[in-house]
């Protein structure tokens, strides 16, 4: 991901965590991308972050592993 925003210039920082970090930095990102396999969790994390976007990747967009399925899923959410 962070590939293709920096092709497309884009100032965005990608990092990736844990799950279990999520309470250390749910409140200072603006996007939490969820894997398919911890999808039980994506209610409990819209709950507890109201100001940041949660998006539950599908297993075909996880699977890709190609950064730019992943952008293309965050423009559709109406994130560039």
């Amino acid at each position: 991901m962070q590939k293709v925003y920096d092709a497309e210039g884009k100032d965005v920082k990608v990092d990736a965590y844990d799950f279990g970090m999520v309470d250390e930095v749910g409140d200072s990102v603006d996007v939490i991308l969820l894997a398919p396999q911890i999808g039980w969790a994506f209610d409990q994390t819209k709950a507890a972050y109201p100001n940041t976007k949660v998006i539950l990747l599908t297993m075909q967009q996880f699977g890709s592993m190609d950064g730019q399925v992943l952008v293309d899923a965050l423009k559709e959410e109406g994130i560039d």
